[in-house]
């Protein structure tokens, strides 16, 4: 069996956000008793772990949307094979596609939510590796958030919503980054935002330990199925666990103050750790030590494997940090952002703030829906992405990391 500690990645045996889940726990029970809770995206690893602490507060309803149905029948059965059943009066699941036309029939359905929380986005740095994989960031990670404001104005006008946000979107280097800061501008600043009369709460927060899609996870299923492990070189990050996620998230998200940015307490000096250590770690605590090999050996790495594993060793691939929009260390505060203290004793709070206005915010909407229609017969580049990006964030047309090697090429 796959040893997967969470430790090795976060350094701590307990839950960074415990003290606030106790010190915070009568005014969250407050605030959602009777609550109807609207989650998109909720079968993910971030969603999955949100609901699941929801369910345990007397909610009248909570209702899970995702798109995958196979990962919402497995969170029923999270929720229902707990010790202690859930205390939501109703849970319901709803295999649905966020932003498609059978989303916002639902939504004009349904009486208004109290608390709206999206986890549904496009996360990965390597999803920039051509045009139409930029473009599918633009549409999840900002389009869609426009229009799902929108639409929750007209039928959950007085909703709390929040969007989960990335370290990533701090001083942005890749188009995944950017989508994302611009989310914020969007959620905060645009005429979509003004839809709502609630709280808009957003948060910043670092890589979760064996999450779907990373690197983490891929350690397990690459031990699982006997192939080699790999890990960047020079390339550090901060890690949180799927539980610290989720706490993370229901204490931002309800309690949270509006046109904020929440951000773990994490400290560079103690708290980044490097991918090439966790790899090393990862597979001491599964009987292994690691054997070096580079990316040039990486089939040496794959037939060797076999007769490594008898002796104790199993392959380690280091590859060089040379990918496009693959930032070296990780921040949660941008340029010209300053951090404060929250009600939370482990969470800073950044306040929005941008020399924007809602009508930059709203032309750059304009422009990117008419790329994504097709409008122009003329062809479309990564160029002219970055500089439509660069129009809400200048900082980015000289920030942006590009590079002709793509993690999709690599093991």
């Amino acid at each position: 069996m796959i040893i997967c500690p969470n430790e090795i990645a976060t350094g701590r045996s307990n839950s960074l956000f415990a003290a606030d889940m106790n010190t915070h726990g009568q005014e969250l029970t407050k605030r959602l008793k009777g609550a109807r809770v609207l989650v998109i995206g909720g079968a993910g690893s971030i969603g999955t772990a949100t609901a699941k602490l929801l369910s345990a507060f007397p909610l009248d309803q909570l209702t899970v949307v995702d798109h995958n149905e196979n990962a919402l029948a497995g969170l029923v059965r999270r929720l229902r094979a707990e010790a202690t059943l859930p205390l939501a009066k109703s849970i319901d699941t709803l295999p649905l596609d966020f932003g498609h036309a059978l989303f916002y029939k639902f939504l004009q359905s349904a009486p208004p939510f109290d608390f709206v929380l999206n986890f549904a986005a496009l996360k990965h740095v390597r999803t920039e590796k051509d045009v139409f994989s930029a473009l599918a960031l633009i549409e999840a990670n900002i389009v869609r958030q426009a229009d799902l404001l929108i639409q929750l104005g007209k039928t959950s006008p007085k909703a709390q919503y929040f969007s989960v946000s990335t370290d990533k979107a701090a001083n942005p280097v890749s188009v995944m980054g950017a989508t994302k800061r611009l989310m914020e501008h969007v959620m905060f600043q645009s005429s979509a935002s003004e839809c709502l009369t609630g709280a808009k709460i957003t948060a910043r927060f670092a890589n979760v330990a064996y999450s779907n899609g990373s690197l983490l996870e891929s350690f397990v299923q690459r031990l699982n199925d006997r192939v080699p492990l790999a890990a960047p070189v020079g390339i550090e990050r901060f890690f949180v666990s799927l539980e610290e996620a989720g706490q993370l998230c229901l204490l931002a998200s309800i309690l949270g103050e509006d046109q904020t940015i929440y951000v773990p307490k994490l400290d560079p000096a103690e708290n980044l750790v490097a991918m090439e250590r966790i790899a090393r770690d990862f597979l001491n605590v599964n009987g292994f030590e690691a054997d070096i090999f580079t990316l040039e050996d990486e089939t040496d790495a794959k037939t060797a494997l076999e007769d490594l594993a008898l002796a104790g060793r199993w392959p380690l691939v280091l590859t060089p940090a040379d990918t496009a929009g693959e930032k070296p260390y990780e921040e949660f505060t941008g340029e010209h952002e300053t951090t404060a203290l929250s009600a939370f004793h482990e969470l800073y709070a950044v306040k929005y703030a941008s020399a924007l206005s809602s009508e930059e915010i709203d032309a750059s909407l304009g422009t990117f829906r008419a790329l994504l229609d097709g409008e122009s017969d003329a062809e479309v580049s990564l160029e002219d992405i970055k500089t439509e990006i660069a129009n809400l964030e200048p900082r980015f047309s000289k920030a942006h990391i590009a590079s002709e090697k793509r993690l999709d090429d690599r093991i």
